[in-house]
């Protein structure tokens, strides 16, 4: 783990880890979870409308250059725009999140936010800065001063996830909120897609519908040294991630470089490594694909290498489809959506495999095991 010496705020640390790092033996429970998104302002309401594939996909005021409305997937507030927007998402997928957990001390809890890329359009280091402050400020919660960003994007979900456990590995703390929050909807990155190409627009169907999330992940480290202050979540069932690796991948999706979806393969075998599992444990997939064929061409092609000779086809999951392209937010969501999935008669399977992907390189998987006890 690196911290950045100098934070700019006193409610949060710069958290800085190299792409390429991976993998991790040590397996985290899901104690709790919240969700706010286009399709629900809290995970109980989002989940219901995934289930149904219902989406909340709309026309909105940004227009191409033909002068076509482009769909957007959003909330319903229309007053509220810029950094305030997104963190009031923060703050109502935090309380989502800590309402389970009403006797939990948030003071001893580290809040890692797997936040945007630093390069992407429109978010400098004051963008970041106003969002977090304002999140905590509107909360009326303190976490611990060790909180920070890690400003990975959309495939950061791994080593947002070995930050964590860093965290969990010390005794000092028995929790970790895992907060993954970002929106699409603002001009600068609508323009900078928008002549790039890749926006779901009249004419362009290989493209995604930009979108707006946040959601909380509540994590502890599992198994028999579980901290005893928690042993009233510890005897709920849970869902646990039990491995995660991360990959890098030369291809990008402008074609500059074609993809041979080594990195997410190399992911893929990490995580498994990780596990102790092996493929053929795995019932189902979720990806964060969101309507690019590039993305959708490299996980198929992933799957191919890392499947053996023979083996089965997993079943697909997505989540763009319902909640549009939600970048950072999108790898907390899986594990917020599946957290209530898993667990349920309607459940995919008890071992499921979730990856990601990012337009730099950046690949991530995650395997989830639910236990009932």
């Amino acid at each position: 783990m690196t911290v950045s010496s100098t934070p700019p705020s006193r409610f949060w640390n710069i958290f800085s880890r190299p792409a390429t790092e991976s993998v991790s033996s040590t397996s985290l429970a899901i104690r709790s979870a919240g969700l706010c998104c286009a399709v629900g302002y809290n995970l109980a309401a989002a989940t219901c409308a995934i289930r149904a594939n219902m989406d909340h996909f709309q026309q909105s005021d940004f227009r191409t250059y033909q002068h076509d409305n482009i769909t957007v997937a959003r909330l319903d507030d229309t007053e509220t725009w810029g950094p305030t927007r997104l963190a009031r998402w923060i703050t109502l997928a935090i309380d989502d999140c800590l309402g389970e957990v009403p006797w939990l001390d948030t003071t001893k809890v580290p809040l890692i936010w797997l936040a945007p890329l630093p390069e992407r359009t429109g978010c400098d280091g004051e963008w970041f800065n106003r969002v977090f402050t304002q999140a905590i400020e509107s909360l009326d919660q303190e976490f611990h001063p060790s909180s920070g960003v890690l400003r990975l994007g959309r495939a950061g979900l791994a080593p947002a996830l070995q930050q964590a456990t860093e965290f969990l590995d010390h005794p000092d703390y028995p929790f970790v909120l895992l907060v993954g929050a970002d929106t699409y909807l603002n001009a600068a990155t609508i323009n900078y897609y928008l002549n790039s190409e890749r926006l779901q627009t009249p004419g362009n169907s290989d493209g995604f519908i930009p979108g707006e999330a946040a959601a909380a992940i509540l994590l502890q480290k599992a198994g028999p040294n579980a901290t005893a202050g928690a042993a009233e979540a510890a005897e709920q069932a849970c869902v646990h991630i039990v491995g995660f690796g991360a990959g890098n991948e030369p291809g990008r999706p402008d074609g500059s470089v074609p993809s041979r979806a080594q990195g997410l393969a190399q992911a893929f075998r990490a995580a498994l490594g990780a596990s102790t599992l092996e493929y053929a444990d795995l019932e189902f997939r979720m990806s964060d694909q969101n309507g690019e064929a590039f993305f959708a061409r490299e996980a198929s092609n992933a799957i191919t290498r890392v499947a053996p000779v023979g083996g089965h086809k997993l079943p697909l999951l997505t989540i763009a489809d319902c909640l549009g392209e939600v970048g950072a937010a999108t790898g907390p969501a899986m594990l917020a959506y599946l957290s209530r999935l898993m667990p349920h008669r309607a459940s995919p399977g008890e071992c499921g495999m979730l990856h990601l992907a990012d337009d730099h390189g950046m690949r991530s998987a995650v395997i989830l095991n639910y236990h009932s006890s």
